[in-house]
């Protein structure tokens, strides 16, 4: 389950958007440096805000990563966890005309995980995400294109490894596109 909350920058005007969503993901350890994950999920509930506050309707989000562990973790040494990420969504957002109008956002985002475990268990880290892609929607009568006034997201997190096969995590992102998630993992 997470959210975001972003500025897009339409051209002529900038517009608040926010969205709330959940997601199942799967993932596929090819060797020790190398993954491969998939997500797909829905939009739940958001809001776009052009001068006046709208509603966003439920949608569609996926995306595919590729990650590579460049440094692995020693007894004293963090780890280091880089990935390749191709999203999109795609939903409806109620315009400056008062209709609901499509609204799609692709973006290719690259992203570095920096953590440590504690007592075998506890994993803080910081990550940091750079991106870049379209926004599609009609605003002012016409279809227009934007893109994330920000172009990056920086924050932290921690993973809890519970006895067993599951994992329990949460991240929060506070600078740039903010965002904050939280979840489970179960490994088989």
């Amino acid at each position: 389950m997470g959210g975001f909350r972003t500025t897009i920058d339409f051209g002529s005007r900038e517009v608040d958007v926010e969205q709330l969503s959940a997601s199942a993901t799967l993932g596929w350890q090819r060797s020790a440096r190398w993954g491969l994950v998939a997500s797909l999920g829905a939009i739940l509930d958001g809001s776009v805000d052009s001068g006046t506050k709208r509603d966003v309707g439920p949608g569609v989000i996926g995306s595919v990563s590729v990650t590579w562990l460049p440094l692995f973790e020693s007894e004293r040494g963090p780890f280091l966890l880089a990935s390749l990420t191709l999203g999109g969504a795609t939903t409806t957002a109620v315009s400056d005309d008062g209709q609901a109008h499509r609204w799609s956002a692709f973006d290719l985002r690259a992203g570095l995980l920096l953590g440590k475990t504690f007592a075998e268990r506890f994993v803080p880290f910081v990550t940091a995400r750079g991106f870049g892609g379209p926004v599609f929607w009609r605003l002012g009568g016409e279809t227009v294109t934007g893109t994330d006034v920000h172009h990056y997201a920086v924050g932290a997190g921690f993973t809890f490894r519970v006895p067993g096969a599951l994992d329990l995590f949460a991240e929060l992102l506070p600078l740039g596109e903010q965002s904050a998630s939280v979840g489970a993992v179960l490994a088989f």
